[in-house]
């Protein structure tokens, strides 16, 4: 009895010891999968020219399904003002989402329910040589927090989504949580009448949240669809400074390629840009001519034709705009030219 005594406590030791290394090992896998992230080529093989090329996008939910994204955006933006002398301000940052999505229902016409909780964000940014961090989950006292409620609202609270089976987002929903944490850090709770809040939430859902889900959801076409097959989306204008700018995003299917047994589009993405406005404008005796703004955006997506997901894509957008300043004085004519270059890149990893 006492031998089995014994081989029974060593074996409970044994276990917990392997349970206990095995959470640490956990631990360790999902800080560096919300720290880090891989922009390299996926590792592929070509399709057979022989096999047929043709396909359909689709994407494919379902229902109690879950799956998860990185999604890593690398911003940099400088600024200058040039008088007598000049003055610059320059801002970098990386933030690092982790994003997880299970699929509650599907209807009829394969449109999804979906549950979206941001389980994790990493932020690393500098602002004139002045570090600033942030990593959901460390231990930081209630001051810290509240300078990051941006993030600390969205942490650990799911809200839902429907998405239609060619990717486009159709709806969110259930953010009132969300808003109400966001409003309490920023202590608006009590300061901002029920229409201002739904105001401010739908602001939020189509100005911060939307655009980062059209990362992973990306609308693509219904019909047939083969290599070196083309298509576009218009976007809806944007006003930058005196000028109206209409976009429009052109995407090609390159090639397919294989990864492993699934089979891949790889699909180019490029922007075209149509500038409307003045050039010149005058108010309280200054003049101002400003430059047309000057964009490029490019990007290459990896969709999984078999798990009906994209797969991985990377994507880099550029904008530089500037501005020059007369006004006469006294002592004669005052000078003054002013730009601003902002570049991101996205990366987006199906995990």
């Amino acid at each position: 009895m006492r031998n089995l005594l014994c081989i029974s406590l060593v074996a409970s030791i044994l276990f917990f010891s392997c349970q206990k290394e095995k959470t640490i090992e956990d631990e360790k896998a999902q800080e560096e999968i919300a720290s880090t992230f891989d922009s390299t080529a996926l590792t592929t093989t070509t399709v057979d020219e022989n096999v047929d090329q043709s396909f359909f996008f689709k994407y494919k939910f379902a229902p109690g399904e879950s799956f998860k994204y990185r999604l890593t955006t690398i911003s940099e933006r400088n600024q200058s003002i040039t008088t007598d002398s000049t003055m610059s301000d320059k801002l970098t940052q990386t933030i690092i989402f982790i994003l997880n999505l299970k699929t509650l229902s599907l209807d009829a016409d394969s449109v999804a329910e979906l549950q979206c909780t941001f389980s994790s964000v990493n932020l690393k940014a500098n602002a004139n040589g002045i570090d600033i961090n942030y990593q959901s989950g460390s231990k930081m006292d209630s001051t810290k927090r509240q300078k990051f409620p941006e993030y600390e609202s969205f942490l650990n609270i799911p809200f839902n989504l429907r998405v239609g089976k060619q990717g486009e987002i159709i709806d969110i929903y259930k953010f009132d949580k969300i808003m109400n944490k966001f409003l309490s850090l920023r202590g608006l709770s009590d300061s901002l009448t029920a229409q201002e809040k739904i105001m401010a939430q739908q602001d939020m859902t189509n100005n911060s949240v939307k655009p980062l889900l059209a990362q992973i959801f990306r609308e693509v076409p219904e019909h047939k669809m083969s290599k070196d097959s083309t298509w576009s989306y218009k976007r809806e204008s944007l006003p930058i400074m005196v000028f109206q700018v209409d976009y429009e995003n052109l995407y090609k299917v390159e090639k397919l390629e294989m990864l492993g047994d699934e089979k891949l589009a790889v699909i180019d993405g490029t922007i075209k840009i149509k500038v409307n406005g003045s050039q010149t404008y005058n108010e309280k005796g200054i003049n101002y001519f400003f430059e047309k703004p000057i964009s490029s955006a490019s990007g290459k997506i990896y969709f999984n034709l078999d798990k009906g997901l994209i797969q991985k894509s990377r994507s880099q957008t550029k904008m530089e705009n500037s501005y020059s300043m007369e006004m006469s004085t006294p002592e004669g004519v005052k000078k003054a030219r002013a730009k601003e270059v902002t570049s991101n890149v996205n990366v987006i990893e199906l995990l």
